[in-house]
Protein backbone atom coordinates (compact mmCIF):
# COMPACT_ATOMS: atom_id res chain seq x y z
CA UNK A 1 0.00 0.00 0.00
CA UNK A 2 1.45 3.34 -1.03
CA UNK A 3 1.44 6.34 1.25
CA UNK A 4 -1.22 8.92 0.41
CA UNK A 5 -0.68 12.65 0.99
CA UNK A 6 -3.49 12.73 3.54
CA UNK A 7 -2.00 9.90 5.61
CA UNK A 8 1.49 11.39 5.40
CA UNK A 9 0.20 14.79 6.45
CA UNK A 10 -1.64 13.38 9.47
CA UNK A 11 1.45 11.39 10.48
CA UNK A 12 3.72 14.48 10.40
CA UNK A 13 1.14 17.13 11.33
CA UNK A 14 2.58 18.02 14.73
CA UNK A 15 6.13 18.28 13.41
CA UNK A 16 5.05 20.51 10.51
CA UNK A 17 2.95 22.70 12.82
CA UNK A 18 5.91 23.09 15.20
CA UNK A 19 8.15 24.20 12.32
CA UNK A 20 5.54 26.71 11.17
CA UNK A 21 4.91 28.05 14.68
CA UNK A 22 8.55 28.51 15.56
CA UNK A 23 9.61 29.90 12.18
CA UNK A 24 6.77 32.44 12.10
CA UNK A 25 7.79 34.19 15.30
CA UNK A 26 5.52 36.16 17.61
CA UNK A 27 5.12 39.22 15.38
CA UNK A 28 3.75 37.27 12.43
CA UNK A 29 1.58 35.05 14.66
CA UNK A 30 -0.24 38.20 15.82
CA UNK A 31 -1.49 38.66 12.27
CA UNK A 32 -1.72 35.08 11.07
CA UNK A 33 -2.67 31.81 12.75
CA UNK A 34 -0.12 28.97 12.30
CA UNK A 35 -3.05 26.58 11.76
CA UNK A 36 -4.03 28.59 8.65
CA UNK A 37 -0.50 28.26 7.31
CA UNK A 38 -0.62 24.54 8.12
CA UNK A 39 -3.78 24.22 6.05
CA UNK A 40 -2.11 25.98 3.11
CA UNK A 41 0.85 23.61 3.39
CA UNK A 42 -1.55 20.65 3.37
CA UNK A 43 -3.21 21.89 0.19
CA UNK A 44 0.17 22.47 -1.43
CA UNK A 45 1.30 18.98 -0.39
CA UNK A 46 -1.77 17.33 -1.87
CA UNK A 47 -1.43 19.29 -5.12
CA UNK A 48 2.28 18.55 -5.50
CA UNK A 49 2.39 15.01 -4.07
CA UNK A 50 3.42 13.67 -7.47
CA UNK A 51 6.75 15.53 -7.16
CA UNK A 52 7.78 13.49 -4.10
CA UNK A 53 10.31 10.96 -5.35
CA UNK A 54 10.36 8.67 -2.30
CA UNK A 55 7.45 8.42 0.16
CA UNK A 56 9.97 7.46 2.87
CA UNK A 57 11.09 11.11 2.75
CA UNK A 58 7.54 12.48 3.20
CA UNK A 59 8.25 14.00 6.63
CA UNK A 60 11.30 15.95 5.48
CA UNK A 61 9.48 16.95 2.30
CA UNK A 62 6.51 18.32 4.27
CA UNK A 63 8.84 20.22 6.60
CA UNK A 64 10.56 21.73 3.56
CA UNK A 65 7.18 22.81 2.15
CA UNK A 66 6.33 24.41 5.50
CA UNK A 67 9.67 26.23 5.74
CA UNK A 68 9.27 27.57 2.21
CA UNK A 69 5.70 28.67 2.88
CA UNK A 70 6.72 30.61 6.00
CA UNK A 71 9.68 32.09 4.12
CA UNK A 72 7.33 33.29 1.34
CA UNK A 73 4.97 34.80 3.90
CA UNK A 74 7.83 36.58 5.67
CA UNK A 75 9.20 37.83 2.36
CA UNK A 76 5.79 39.18 1.37
CA UNK A 77 5.50 40.99 4.70
CA UNK A 78 8.78 42.87 4.19
CA UNK A 79 8.34 46.20 2.43
CA UNK A 80 4.56 45.96 2.60
CA UNK A 81 2.61 48.24 4.87
CA UNK A 82 1.67 45.75 7.54
CA UNK A 83 -1.63 46.03 9.33
CA UNK A 84 -1.54 47.32 12.86
CA UNK A 85 -2.52 44.32 15.04
CA UNK A 86 -3.93 46.67 17.69
CA UNK A 87 -6.66 47.72 15.27
CA UNK A 88 -7.68 44.17 14.38
CA UNK A 89 -10.78 42.76 16.02
CA UNK A 90 -12.06 39.22 16.40
CA UNK A 91 -14.90 38.30 14.07
CA UNK A 92 -17.73 36.56 15.91
CA UNK A 93 -19.60 33.85 14.05
CA UNK A 94 -22.40 31.42 14.78
CA UNK A 95 -20.57 28.67 12.93
CA UNK A 96 -18.59 26.40 15.23
CA UNK A 97 -15.00 25.82 14.24
CA UNK A 98 -13.96 22.41 15.51
CA UNK A 99 -10.90 20.30 14.98
CA UNK A 100 -11.75 16.63 15.39
CA UNK A 101 -8.19 15.90 16.50
CA UNK A 102 -8.23 18.16 19.53
CA UNK A 103 -10.46 20.05 21.89
CA UNK A 104 -10.04 23.53 23.30
CA UNK A 105 -8.06 22.32 26.31
CA UNK A 106 -5.65 20.33 24.13
CA UNK A 107 -5.22 23.26 21.78
CA UNK A 108 -4.59 25.68 24.65
CA UNK A 109 -2.10 23.28 26.21
CA UNK A 110 -0.28 22.89 22.88
CA UNK A 111 -0.07 26.66 22.45
CA UNK A 112 1.19 27.10 26.02
CA UNK A 113 3.91 24.49 25.52
CA UNK A 114 4.94 26.01 22.20
CA UNK A 115 5.10 29.47 23.78
CA UNK A 116 7.34 28.17 26.57
CA UNK A 117 9.53 26.36 24.04
CA UNK A 118 9.81 29.43 21.85
CA UNK A 119 10.80 31.62 24.80
CA UNK A 120 13.43 29.10 25.88
CA UNK A 121 14.77 28.84 22.31
CA UNK A 122 15.17 32.61 22.05
CA UNK A 123 17.43 32.54 25.11
CA UNK A 124 19.82 30.07 23.42
CA UNK A 125 22.74 31.01 21.22
CA UNK A 126 22.15 31.09 17.46
CA UNK A 127 24.11 27.86 16.91
CA UNK A 128 22.25 26.03 19.66
CA UNK A 129 18.88 27.21 18.36
CA UNK A 130 19.73 26.27 14.77
CA UNK A 131 21.02 22.78 15.57
CA UNK A 132 17.90 22.02 17.66
CA UNK A 133 15.60 23.31 14.91
CA UNK A 134 17.36 21.28 12.23
CA UNK A 135 17.70 18.06 14.25
CA UNK A 136 14.58 17.88 16.40
CA UNK A 137 12.01 20.03 14.63
CA UNK A 138 12.92 19.48 10.98
CA UNK A 139 14.23 15.96 11.54
CA UNK A 140 17.46 16.28 9.54
CA UNK A 141 20.31 13.79 9.93
CA UNK A 142 23.62 14.86 11.47
CA UNK A 143 25.29 14.63 8.06
CA UNK A 144 22.84 17.12 6.53
CA UNK A 145 23.12 19.44 9.53
CA UNK A 146 26.92 19.30 9.30
CA UNK A 147 26.76 20.35 5.63
CA UNK A 148 24.38 23.24 6.38
CA UNK A 149 26.32 24.50 9.38
CA UNK A 150 29.81 23.94 7.97
CA UNK A 151 30.83 21.53 10.74
CA UNK A 152 31.80 17.90 11.08
CA UNK A 153 29.23 15.30 12.07
CA UNK A 154 30.98 14.81 15.43
CA UNK A 155 30.85 18.55 16.06
CA UNK A 156 27.13 18.52 15.28
CA UNK A 157 26.53 15.69 17.76
CA UNK A 158 28.43 17.56 20.47
CA UNK A 159 26.68 20.84 19.67
CA UNK A 160 23.27 19.16 19.73
CA UNK A 161 24.03 17.50 23.04
CA UNK A 162 25.09 20.80 24.60
CA UNK A 163 22.16 22.65 23.04
CA UNK A 164 19.62 20.14 24.37
CA UNK A 165 21.21 20.29 27.81
CA UNK A 166 21.02 24.10 27.77
CA UNK A 167 17.41 23.99 26.51
CA UNK A 168 16.47 21.64 29.35
CA UNK A 169 17.99 24.14 31.79
CA UNK A 170 15.99 26.97 30.22
CA UNK A 171 12.80 24.91 30.49
CA UNK A 172 13.62 23.94 34.09
CA UNK A 173 13.41 20.22 33.31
Amino acid sequence: MSLSPEVAFERYRDRVLSVIYLRMGPDLRVRMDPEDVLQEVAIEAINSWHTLSDPANAGAWLVTLARRKVARILRDQVGVAARDPRREREIRTDFPVADRRSGPVTLADRKDRLTLLEAALTRLSDDHREVIMLARIEGLAAKEIAERMGRTENAVHLLLSRALKRLAQELNL
